[in-house]
């Protein structure tokens, strides 16, 4: 039986990598929406809800999550024409991910927008006021001790999935990205308990990641 990721691995990754400290998105990372996405099709094979055939991604019929963000994209798995690689998917969600995401932890009472500031920055900046810093600290955790199973998620939601913080380090090294700007290296042991099918969504983000690295040196 299919059942809800709650892992929140999608939201605690915008939290711990996507947004720094300052609740800022770091616009010289833009590699990082790759991130986004593939995590919230990671939490969806968490959940049991899609999985790889032959390099694509395959909607597995049944219930659908109840998180809005995740149910989304299932849906568009799902109303796909043609079948999609697991790459074109992690590029085509990565444009409406943030707005996605965003939206439910706005819902939740975990972020706020902060009205832009002037003078405004060179390039355009998204930027949010954290009022449930707790909610960051504890991603934060769960991506420093993938060991640490613990719900941490404020909104309802089922128990957390044991893969999930494993599964969250190691996106995180696939966009070579940690708070702080530290590279983040996942052990072997840990990429061998995530399954084959977010194995294949973090090849995928390596693979569109590595054109955009020589505009970050």
């Amino acid at each position: 039986m299919q059942t809800d990721a709650g892992s929140g691995l999608a939201e605690d990754f915008l939290l711990a990598v996507y947004l720094d400290g300052q609740g800022r998105v770091p616009h010289y990372r833009t590699g990082l929406d790759f991130g986004l996405s593939a995590a919230l099709l990671m939490e969806l094979a968490l959940g049991g809800f899609i999985h790889t055939a032959d390099g694509y991604i395959v909607a597995d019929h049944g219930t659908d999550p109840r998180d809005p963000a995740l149910r989304e994209v299932l849906t568009r798995i799902r109303s796909s024409r043609t079948p999609r690689r697991t790459s074109e998917w992690v590029k085509t969600l990565s444009v409406s991910a943030h707005k996605q995401l965003s939206a439910g932890l706005i819902t939740h009472g975990v972020l706020a927008r902060a009205p832009r500031r002037l003078p405004l920055p060179t390039r355009p900046a998204r930027r949010y006021n954290l009022l449930q810093p707790t909610r960051r600290d504890a991603a934060l955790r769960s991506l420093n001790d993938p060991s640490d199973h613990s719900d941490h998620s404020t909104a309802p939601a089922a128990p957390a999935a044991p893969a999930a913080p494993a599964a969250l380090a190691a996106l995180a090294s696939a966009c070579e990205a940690t708070p702080g700007g530290q590279e983040h290296s996942e052990p072997e042991a840990q990429l061998q308990s995530l399954s084959p099918t977010c194995r294949q969504i973090l090849n995928a983000v390596t693979d569109c990641i590595q054109p955009l690295k020589y505009t970050w040196d």
